[in-house]
């Protein structure tokens, strides 16, 4: 079918996570034009918010800003994906704006990466999703089961958890958010600071939402 004007194709059910298709047909030479699509990355805490703090002053928010910039890396260097971090520095960003920057740049998926702190001797990852029962809570726990595969080839992981975190709360899309480890266990609080380590946890993360959007006929092009 060929088109005398451009057009654009409907951008389908964005809550869910579906593809979204720009496509422009014109008489001729004009290709279809495909837009990625958008995940938002959430390093947690940061700025005046160190987060957790290991026994020896590991931070969290220095260790959630590393493993978030190598998942956009990762995401980024496919023409099918793109990401939105919600901070890129050292700096405060409230919960409700982090919320809002996903959504302004038409998130499809909201992954928040944190690090826990808890009892010396726990040290394990962990990957909560919002108590919901409508398509998108559903979603999320499809996502949320699929990053929890790749994550456990790697570390011990939890996945049966859900909470009531503002960032999960008020997404409005599949949103998830990972413990990647306790930065009060000292063995894992010196794993995390690993440059080698934090990218096989981004890397497992990153693999996970490939299988999510698989799954769902996302897209996910080579």
């Amino acid at each position: 079918m060929v088109w005398h004007r451009p057009q654009t194709a409907v951008r389908v059910a964005a809550t869910l996570g579906l593809w979204l298709v720009v496509g422009t047909f014109t008489t001729g030479a004009q290709a279809k034009e495909v837009r990625p699509v958008v995940i938002a990355v959430d390093p947690g805490h940061g700025g005046r918010d160190p987060g957790a703090i290991g026994r020896y002053g590991t931070r969290e928010k220095g260790i959630t800003l590393a493993i978030g910039k190598d998942l956009a890396a990762l995401i980024n260097a496919r023409k099918a994906m793109h990401v939105v971090l919600t901070r890129t520095g050292d700096y405060y960003v409230g919960l409700r704006q982090r919320v809002t920057i996903a959504r302004r740049a038409g998130a499809c998926l909201f992954v928040s990466i944190h690090a826990d702190a808890g009892k010396p001797s726990w040290n394990w990852a962990t990957v909560y999703t919002q108590k919901s029962h409508g398509a998108t809570g559903q979603a999320s726990d499809r996502l949320a089961d699929d990053i929890t595969r790749h994550l456990r080839l790697i570390e011990r992981t939890d996945r049966d958890r859900q909470a009531n975190f503002v960032v999960l709360r008020y997404s409005r899309i599949p949103a998830v958010l990972v413990e990647v480890g306790y930065v009060t266990n000292v063995l894992q609080a010196r794993q995390l600071l690993e440059k080698t380590n934090q990218r096989k946890i981004a890397g497992a993360i990153y693999r996970g939402i490939r299988n999510y959007l698989g799954r769902t006929r996302l897209a996910a092009r080579r």
